[in-house]
């Protein structure tokens, strides 16, 4: 793709999310949010791949569906009010419709049908995009009109989340659909506390993108596809497979790893709540996520290619050449557990 055109799309998708965090006219938000949208259609169909063109379609699809549903919410409580405001959102119905259209464009359950395929047709680096930064404007919209929302429907669709990503990445081989599995689940542990602790949810976030955007950079360096890949990257480099095996149990959110920190503080705040029948819920269905990433850390560091698996595997002379960024990250996502007390 031509230089300039890869400079005009990042721009319109980095200026189009900060607008919409920015912003409180409806209006305004949609408009921000369909130059997102259409910014990114390009990108994901970029490897000019059949899988690539379907990726885009469904992505395109649901993400209009889901704008006109927020948009049509939006007109019926100005119908009301009168107002274009975000924070005179007084219609429940309208409030209900706006929810339920950003949980469709944060992919949360039961509006999680899209990513898994459109994560796995496109490119690695778009997948990361599509799984991070893409959800930062739907995410500053929730958080913004966290306290009018229903707490049922967040929660009901929180541990649904949970389940179907855990349930989603059990039989799953292609690395890239199981960690849009992942941020299924993970999306799930952020609506968890959205109307009770935005802050909280806020740091959920942060932290799963700073320990996925690393993961996603060693798929990308590496070259690896499918989970029979990760057992030959320690004949590349040793160094980086120990840092992915610390990394992916941070994901998992195992303590001492600063994973476990944002699990921690939300069932923290759900047993203060009385919630505990969504605490214990929640923290049993996670197993199920538990189990997979285990899985892919057994792989990488417990297995010494070929004796110890019958499957044939792929080998690679692709050499690793990591930047600053990759083990910053890693150091971030796996030694930050002991600054909790601090917020």
């Amino acid at each position: 793709m031509n230089p300039m055109s890869w400079l005009i799309l990042t721009t319109s998708i980095i200026m189009s999310t900060m607008l919409v965090a920015a912003s409180t006219h409806w209006l305004m938000i949609w408009m921000c949010l369909e130059i997102n949208m259409l910014s990114m259609i390009p990108v994901i169909s970029k490897p000019n791949h059949p899988r690539a063109t379907e990726a885009a379609t469904k992505y395109f699809l649901t993400q209009t569906l889901a704008s006109m549903t927020m948009l049509f919410s939006a007109t019926m409580n100005a119908m009301t009010t009168s107002q274009w405001d975000m924070m005179l959102m007084t219609n429940k119905t309208a409030m209900t419709l706006a929810t339920l259209a950003l949980m469709m464009k944060l992919a949360a359950a039961p509006f999680h049908f899209w990513l898994p395929e459109v994560t796995q047709g496109s490119s690695t680096l778009t997948s990361l995009t599509i799984l991070t930064w893409q959800k930062l404007a739907p995410l500053s919209i929730l958080l913004t009109l966290s306290n009018k929302m229903n707490q049922t429907i967040l929660s009901t669709s929180a541990m649904l989340s949970i389940l179907i990503g855990g349930l989603g990445g059990l039989n799953q081989t292609q690395l890239r659909k199981l960690m849009a599995f992942s941020s299924i689940a993970h999306t799930g542990w952020i609506l968890a506390t959205m109307t009770m602790a935005p802050n909280i949810s806020t740091l959920t976030m942060l932290i799963y993108i700073m320990s996925t955007t690393p993961i996603f950079l060693m798929l990308h360096m590496s070259s690896m596809k499918t989970i029979k890949d990760i057992g030959t990257m320690w004949t590349t480099s040793p160094q980086m497979t120990s840092m992915l095996t610390l990394t992916i149990l941070s994901l998992s959110g195992l303590p001492p790893l600063t994973g476990f920190m944002p699990k921690w503080l939300i069932l923290n705040k759900l047993t203060t709540f009385n919630m505990l029948i969504e605490a214990t819920t929640m923290a049993l269905m996670s197993l199920l996520s538990l189990y997979f990433y285990l899985r892919l850390t057994y792989f990488t560091s417990m297995t010494t290619t070929p004796q110890n698996i019958t499957m044939p595997m792929k080998w690679r002379t692709k050499q690793t050449n990591m930047t600053l960024l990759t083990p910053t990250l890693m150091a971030l996502s796996m030694f930050m557990l002991p600054m909790t007390p601090m917020l």
